[in-house]
């Protein structure tokens, strides 16, 4: 094809210029005549079904068992004639010649009766592209013949391939629709071109692949380092997101089609692949893909299969792998920026403070103030790297003077001890194990209730109180409630409710029998069915939540959420200029719509700091 531009002549399946890196025009017949240029086979169907008839009408050669052509021969050491079949299809030689490029055989792989396949090279000088992995720009070439990239300072060399050669074009059919479709990546070693030629007077299909390197995932021991196989995941779901975007399904997602070289992943064998219509099957086809690789690249972190007890580092990993086997997490382009996350992550831990108000009021009407807070902060600095660890939380006590007061300083203060003894040492112990953060909530939360539990009992009063707990670690916020104390996630764009309510109010509004401006009126209103110290064993509602630079993570009892609309509280503490502050004026904003209740708030301010460098 010549160039308008500069006048040079380019290969017919050249998109752009070889000298210049002009566009070079796409026309019917340059279309046609790629088409048919150096090839005699038919172009292919449109689906991957059966192709069967040839471009002369008649049904493509199968071949026959050896054993029913065999030739009757003498008993001797001499060497047995050919049999008949083996004839028809017997393997190439090295030193043969292959298609029109050509491609000198070097040497056979595997020999069968329907397909062989060989290593070959290509007798020209080639240029890989590092644009588009393009593999047909010949040498002296100043840019890509494919997407027009400039190909400078790039050493050229004589490619290296797997060539498969059948007698039945269906038995690599899959194979050779992939050629010519001419999709390249560099994550992929898609097949670069398919051909037929006559051997021995029977047609022969070919198609070429590029060679993968020895090392195969297959060969990898596990664990592998968390580096190496996140950057491993990062290239194979961006690949992954390529191929499906041009509506192709790998089939085999595994660690047997990965071939690895120079700290690069890459897909190889397309023999499972399929070219897909868009719709449900595709989509499906396309999460299964995504799952067997993220199967694959837990093996490789951890040596075992799937599983969500499986601790990982960072915390992000455990969540993008729980939410691939959830059925939450379904493409490969998400897949490709979680692990993208984590390997930034890691390379350099995120960096963050935290600002903590924290303020109680007995409000307008009550003469005792029956909540209680605990604030609990551990300021870890390590290797330039600020990950402080705290333990924040809210108790609305219950059960009127010597009751209520009691329930909610029984809490605050078991939780105080446990945290103190039991959760903060292992997290400043680098040897031990991370502690399973929603198993201590439960746990402390169930040793809380009992003590409070006995001590109503013994009182023979009506004690209780509520509790929400937030354990801030690792930026992560660990959440624990029973009752009606909340928590909220606030930042510039939203106020987000992270629990939900164990009140009577909220299950009629659940059911649709009130709403929620109905329930901050309605006479049950103050009625939960669930808090600390009513029976012997309690369980706690458990979420946990990602905190962002900027985040506000708020605690608070009814006294004030109750009164205070939450737009309002949203408001408030975008505009205080501090945790403290904002915690002050919430409690004014409470007391100034009638303060009946005591009002109590934690404010918990997620700062960013300088990366590690």
């Amino acid at each position: 094809m010549k160039c308008s531009v500069c006048g040079t002549h380019n290969p017919p399946e050249a998109r752009f210029c070889r000298r210049c890196s002009a566009a070079l025009p796409r026309t019917a017949e340059v279309d046609a005549a790629q088409a048919g240029e150096g090839q005699t086979t038919a172009p292919l169907s449109d689906g991957l079904g059966t192709r069967p008839f040839d471009s002369s009408g008649t049904r493509p050669f199968t071949p026959v068992e050896p054993a029913a052509l065999a030739e009757t021969a003498p008993d001797t050491e001499a060497t047995q004639p050919l049999s008949r079949a083996r004839f028809f299809f017997e393997t190439l030689p090295a030193g043969a010649l292959v298609g029109s490029l050509p491609y000198e055989i070097l040497a056979p792989i595997n020999e069968g009766t329907s397909i062989n396949i060989y290593s070959a090279q290509d007798r020209h000088n080639r240029i890989r592209c590092r644009s588009c992995a393009y593999v047909r720009n010949v040498f002296g070439d100043e840019y890509c013949q494919q997407c027009g990239a400039p190909l400078i300072g790039i050493e050229p060399h004589h490619p290296r391939y797997v060539v498969k050669e059948s007698i039945a074009a269906d038995a690599i059919a899959v194979e050779r629709r992939l050629a010519d479709l001419q999709v390249h990546h560099g994550g992929a070693l898609l097949p670069v071109d398919t051909f037929s030629e006559t051997v021995h007077g029977t047609k022969r299909y070919y198609v070429i692949l590029p060679e993968p390197s020895p090392l195969l995932g297959t060969s990898l021991a596990a664990p592998q380092e968390l580096l190496d196989v996140l950057q491993w995941g990062v290239m194979l779901s961006e690949s992954l997101a390529f191929l499906h975007q041009r509506n192709i399904a790998l089939g085999v997602a595994d660690l047997s089609h990965v071939s690895l070289e120079n700290k690069m992943a890459r897909w190889f064998d397309f023999s499972s692949a399929r070219v897909v219509t868009p719709g449900v099957e595709a989509r499906e086809l396309f999460k299964k893909d995504v799952a067997s690789l993220s199967a694959a690249l837990f093996v490789l972190l951890t040596g075992q299969i799937y599983s969500p007890r499986v601790t990982l580092q960072p915390p992000s990993l455990a969540r993008t792998f729980a939410d691939v086997f959830g059925g939450k997490l379904t493409q490969a382009a998400a897949l490709a920026e979680q692990l993208r996350s984590a390997l930034a992550e890691v390379r350099r831990p995120a960096s963050y403070d935290v600002r903590v108000g924290r303020l109680s009021d007995v409000g307008q009407m009550r003469q005792l103030n029956e909540d209680a807070l605990l604030a609990l902060e551990v300021g870890l600095v390590h290797r330039s790297v600020s990950r402080p660890i705290g333990v924040y939380v809210v108790a609305d006590g219950a059960g009127g003077h010597a009751a209520g007061d009691v329930a909610s300083g029984i809490v605050v203060r078991t939780i105080a001890r446990h945290a103190t003894e039991d959760l903060l040492p292992q997290q400043l112990d680098e040897a031990a194990p991370d502690p399973d953060i929603a198993a201590w909530l439960r746990g402390v939360i169930q040793t809380a209730n009992e003590a409070v539990h006995r001590q109503r009992a013994t009182a023979r009063t009506d004690m209780g109180t509520t509790v929400v707990i937030a354990v801030v670690i690792e930026g992560e916020a660990h959440i624990a409630h029973v009752g009606d104390s909340r928590a909220y996630l606030i930042n510039k764009t939203s106020i987000t409710q992270l629990t939900v309510d164990h009140s009577l109010v909220q299950r009629l509004i659940d059911t649709g029998q009130i709403t929620r401006d109905e329930a901050r009126k309605h006479e049950s209103r103050n009625v939960i069915y669930k808090m600390i110290g009513d029976r012997p064993k309690i369980e706690p509602d458990i979420d946990h939540v990602s905190l962002q630079p900027g985040d506000r993570l708020l605690l608070c009892s009814d006294g004030l959420n109750g009164y205070v609309e939450d737009q309002d509280i949203h408001k408030i503490v975008l505009n205080a200029a501090a945790p403290q502050e904002a915690c002050q004026w919430l409690i004014d904003a409470a007391n100034a719509a009638g303060g009946p209740d005591n009002i109590t708030a934690i404010l918990v301010q997620i700062e960013a700091l300088g990366e590690e460098a």
